[in-house]
């Protein structure tokens, strides 16, 4: 019987590495194009039950608080432009997202890119296994809130505060908030399109103006991942510190600052990082780990929480590779994740002329 090689081998030369990482990087890829396709489909083919009817609720939620919030603003510029026309746009939410799900627009791939990782996220950290580190201690965010270093116990709250916010209802205004501009930009629009009723010139410039104005009073510190990154920043851990912090961060079900702690100490992108965390695999995160020169008992306990907590991820796989794994050598794991260094955008055009995206 064949034996498929070690995907870890011991002391392995740059170019491996990078072929494992680009191998990584597209399978990230097919991940997200599935799931553009698969929100279309009755079917669950590779998303859970679970991500598939957390997006689904979510992208409703979001249409039926961006809807309520553009006609908000529209009927007071509209009156203020003496325009008193009864109700112009008379659509319901529902008529709304049936109007963007049959043009297609509700798989968006920024939208979709971008709800599936944070449902991904939350169902993460909900499950992943509670161990206290300090009996009886307040939890790692907690103690934070109290941290002498006021810059830091204020960047502590404001986490704490988006938590409460991410456990809104869906459709509370806040809800859109937390998406990136570009989400937001994207997603405003198009509901704005979709309240449109017929032709009347003074409505539409009524909405236009409605959604001038709401993406005008948008704020990057609520995006999410946002707080937690600046709370990494501010904590800025020393690589002494890093382990037991994220050791912590875990244990507190805090995946988001796990996350943010990692993009701070590599420097890299809190969105790649995340889709680092997130993917089942893991090969890209053992990787930054190792660029960190994290030990093994710390690269072991990390490996065992994220497995427990994600049905997806081979624990047997990752405990057999841990040898290998600790092999390969700081230096060169942080050569082979040099390309998230780069711009996104040049990534992007990277990858659309290797075949990784479409063109």
């Amino acid at each position: 019987m064949a034996v498929e090689p070690d995907p870890y081998q011991a002391d392995p030369p740059a170019a491996s590495l990078f072929a494992r990482v680009a191998q990584a990087r597209s399978r990230a890829a097919r991940r997200r194009q599935a799931a553009l396709v698969e929100l279309g489909l009755d079917e669950a083919a590779r998303l859970s039950d679970q991500i598939r009817l957390a997006v689904g609720t979510r992208l409703r939620g979001l249409v039926e608080a961006v809807a309520r919030d553009l006609k908000h603003q529209a009927s007071r510029l509209a009156a203020d432009a003496g325009h008193d026309q009864a109700d112009p746009w008379p659509a319901t939410a529902s008529d709304i997202v049936a109007r963007l799900r049959t043009a297609g627009l509700l798989h968006d791939p920024t939208l979709v890119d971008e709800l599936v990782a944070q449902a991904q996220q939350r169902l993460i950290a909900d499950a992943l296994p509670s161990e206290a580190m300090g009996g009886d201690v307040p939890s790692l965010l907690v103690r934070l809130t109290e941290a002498p270093d006021r810059i830091v116990a204020t960047a502590a709250r404001a986490v704490l505060a988006t938590e409460g916010h991410a456990q809104a209802p869906a459709g509370h205004a806040e809800d859109y908030a937390i998406l990136s501009h570009r989400a937001q930009e994207r997603l405003i629009w198009m509901v704005a399109a979709a309240m449109r009723a017929d032709h009347h010139p003074a409505a539409d410039r009524a909405l236009a103006q409605a959604a001038e104005r709401m993406l005008d009073a948008r704020d990057e510190g609520t995006c999410f991942g946002a707080p937690a990154l600046r709370l990494a920043t501010a904590i800025d851990a020393r690589p002494s510190e890093l382990p037991v912090l994220l050791l912590e961060c875990l244990s507190d079900r805090q995946i988001g600052l796990f996350i943010a702690l990692l993009a701070h100490a590599l420097r890299l992108d809190d969105r790649d990082l995340r889709e680092i965390v997130l993917e089942p695999d893991g090969d890209r995160l053992w990787l930054a780990l190792r660029a960190l020169d994290l030990n093994r008992a710390t690269i072991a306990r990390i490996g065992w929480a994220l497995s427990e907590a994600d049905r997806r991820r081979d624990v047997e796989r990752f405990a057999d590779g841990l040898d290998a794994v600790m092999a390969i050598a700081a230096t060169d794991a942080a050569e082979a994740l040099a390309l998230l260094k780069l711009p996104r955008a040049f990534r992007t055009a990277i990858d659309r002329l290797d075949g990784t995206l479409p063109r």
